[in-house]
């Protein structure tokens, strides 16, 4: 891969901002957890300071029309942009100083692994941005911590999440988790759409602590075809949840005032049946419906155009 350019690139609405997504590439995820993939579109070997501060012109330049009318700015590297290993905090420091040129910002969202997350770093970053808001986005997926960690492999103790989380707080930054569906093989869909929603409970009363925003990135799990936890999820005939589940989970989080985004790509990653777009119950509409949703958090309009796939 050419060491110039991100991993990927886009722009979408995000609960109503205008985002710029950046995956750079950078040496891979070290933690090994079997139901992700990402880390394979990474390199194996360090990624050079250089060739980071590549990837931020390159980026800067492919979007040099709009930028200024970007709202949110999206970084990660499909593993952890606050490891410094990684994503170098001299590059850190380049991409924060390009963003002059973003005039409209408002949000600066850096995914990460909780391990990654120090008051002295993000406090650099605070200094360095200014007056916009700093989101950390972590992917803790489930309260459950057996599925959690035994599972999922994820190896994020409940007790140092909440203490990154306080971290949080004390700067005044806002937290985004990951939510997976249905996230471990054996789960009935009810079993899927219970455990999400006391996740989201978990993840508000936790937030709530430290009075800060809590966004929900919800994804309804698929299986990646080379992921190693594929193996044992077609083992026991995992099925995929249901595009009307991913909706029922949005109406419990709206019900609590926790603003959800749906995840509705594969990253194409997914093997054949292996996310709910294979389903036989698939319903396009309702994926329209969530993708206008999460573009604008317009309940009203997200109830209007699912009444009809509801009865």
């Amino acid at each position: 891969m050419d060491e110039s350019e991100p991993i990927y690139h886009g722009k979408r609405k995000f609960l109503g901002l205008k985002d710029l997504v950046i995956s750079f590439y950078t040496q891979k995820c070290p933690y090994q957890c079997p139901f992700c993939d990402l880390k394979n579109k990474s390199s194996a070997t360090p990624v050079s300071l250089e060739s980071q501060k590549s990837q931020v012109d390159w980026v800067l330049n492919k979007y040099s029309p709009e930028i200024g009318s970007f709202q949110q700015l999206s970084a990660g590297n499909e593993g952890s942009i606050l490891d410094r290993a990684r994503f170098f905090q001299p590059a850190m420091n380049y991409l924060i100083d390009a963003t002059t040129q973003m005039t409209g910002l408002k949000v600066l969202s850096l995914e990460t692994r909780p391990e990654f997350i120090s008051y002295d770093y993000l406090s650099q970053i605070k200094e360095k941005i200014g007056s916009t808001i700093i989101d950390v986005t972590v992917g803790f997926e489930t309260q459950d911590d057996k599925i959690r960690n035994d599972i999922l492999g994820k190896n994020i103790q409940r007790s140092k999440f909440e203490e990154k989380v306080q971290i949080l707080g004390a700067l005044g930054a806002k937290l985004t988790s990951y939510v997976m569906l249905k996230p471990a093989p054996g789960m009935s869909e009810e079993q899927g759409i219970t455990e999400a929603i006391k996740t989201i409970e978990y993840l508000k009363d936790l937030t709530a602590t430290q009075a800060i925003d809590l966004v929900v990135y919800l994804n309804p799990t698929y299986v990646a075809e080379n992921a190693p936890i594929s193996r044992k999820m077609h083992a026991l005939q995992y099925q995929p949840p249901s595009i009307q589940s991913a909706l029922q989970v949005v109406f419990a989080s709206h019900a609590m005032n926790v603003p959800i985004y749906v995840g509705l790509w594969s990253e194409n990653l997914a093997g054949k049946a292996g996310d709910f777009n294979c389903r036989a119950d698939y319903n396009p509409l309702i994926k329209k419906a969530l993708k206008e949703f999460n573009q604008t958090q317009d309940m009203h309009m997200l109830l209007e155009n699912t009444s009809k796939c509801r009865k």
